[in-house]
């Protein structure tokens, strides 16, 4: 039981953060400085937690190459949340979820030719079925722009980014688990976003951070790191092809309602199929 409470506390967190990245954007807040201290936050905690659990093994610098690693996902995750967050506003809450979520058929394709595991039925039908959502999620508001990018590529480009971040913990899981924890892995990753979002910044112009944007950025540090955790304590007692699902349609579904009652969010009877599709999909995936 305590571990489906875990499975829902994961959700709760990651709709948590889809709400705070739709009122950065509603209040006009600069994204990528809110997201910059949001990661500062998630790695001090991350960090934290990890020092409770291990001790002084927390502070040994790992290897270069994988600080390089955990530089390269912390730039997926940074970019990933800086789309999601233009695109939760634009495109709205559920489909966003949505197509981020379809995102496992990125480390799918990486288990299956990276480290030879095997597809099953389910997971070519899962696989085929993606494309599908995909192309039913697409808003057909072909002239709604943010900046340069059409909100419809908004979608692709969270969907890439995602995968890629999710595939890099697949990557820790085969490769560098026995050597680093999660929660010092995920306060590595945290570090090289904050690094890179400090970098990217002071390159703009304006203050480096308002308050509004601290306090928006360390309100988002928290349930953005723990939607993780709480996800690796329930994978301690629940497998994965219960828990990846379930979490994943738990967001969809929770995020789509969030949208629609409280943001008020458009979805089109052919995006609610998207949807369907979509947590159809995910269940096949796995």
């Amino acid at each position: 039981m305590a571990y489906l409470l875990y499975l829902l506390l994961s959700s709760v967190c990651a709709l948590v953060v889809a709400h705070l990245l739709k009122h950065t954007e509603v209040k006009k807040l600069r994204t990528l400085n809110t997201l910059t201290v949001n990661y500062l936050v998630a790695a001090l905690v991350a960090f934290l937690v990890g020092f409770s659990e291990t001790g002084s093994q927390l502070f040994r610098l790992p290897v270069y190459y994988v600080l390089l690693f955990c530089m390269a996902v912390g730039f997926f995750f940074i970019s990933n949340f800086m789309a999601y967050s233009k695109s939760v506003h634009a495109n709205g809450m559920g489909i966003s979820i949505a197509a981020m979520r379809l995102s496992l058929l990125v480390p799918v394709l990486l288990s299956v030719y990276v480290y030879g595991e095997s597809l099953e039925w389910h997971q070519v039908t899962g696989i085929i079925l993606v494309f599908g959502a995909f192309l039913l999620l697409v808003p057909l508001k072909k002239s709604l722009k943010i900046g340069n990018i059409n909100v419809s590529w908004l979608l692709l480009i969270v969907f890439l980014l995602t995968g890629f971040a999710d595939a890099s913990l697949k990557i820790y899981n085969e490769e560098l688990s026995r050597s680093l924890n999660e929660l010092t892995f995920m306060g590595w990753i945290y570090s090289g976003a904050f690094c890179i979002g400090v970098l990217l910044s002071v390159l703009r112009q304006g203050p480096m951070f308002t308050r509004q944007e601290a306090k928006m950025g360390a309100l988002l540090g928290i349930p953005n790191l723990y939607s993780a955790v709480f996800l690796i304590y329930a994978l301690e007692g629940i497998s994965g092809a219960i828990a990846f699902p379930v979490v994943n349609i738990l967001n969809v579904l929770g995020g789509t309602l969030l949208g629609v009652l409280l943001w008020k969010d458009e979805v089109t009877v052919r995006q609610w199929g998207g949807i369907a599709v979509a947590i159809t999909a995910i269940v096949l995936l796995v």
